[in-house]
């Protein structure tokens, strides 16, 4: 067992911060925290796209989702809960300084 205290990155930090990495034949996962700063786009260009599934808690904050087209595809907020497959396009705008935990399962 390993036990680990939930924290989340500081600004001065990259702002993805992994607890867990977990692979072997049966299973392949990571789980972390997020932090984003109000006013940036994630990523800063484009779009990205994770060869996991993704589940994440939106812990604090306000999170504008973009369809590739550039149109709003919702919004993720404090308390929500978000799956997103492998492999699908992410874009957002980040409304609220905020915080997630994440699992990446492949």
């Amino acid at each position: 067992m390993e036990i680990k205290q939930i924290i989340y990155p500081s600004s001065e930090e990259d702002y993805n911060k992994p607890f867990f990495t977990i692979k072997n034949e049966q299973v392949d996962f990571q789980f972390g925290t997020v932090f984003l700063q109000k006013g940036t786009r994630i990523p800063e260009k484009g779009f990205t796209k994770h060869d996991s599934h993704e589940i994440s808690i939106i812990q604090k904050g306000k999170i504008e989702m973009l369809n590739e087209d550039g149109s709003v595809k919702g919004y993720l907020k404090t308390g929500d809960v978000v799956y997103i497959n492998a492999l699908e396009a992410q874009a957002g705008n980040v409304l609220e300084d905020t915080q997630l935990m994440y699992t990446l399962v492949k």
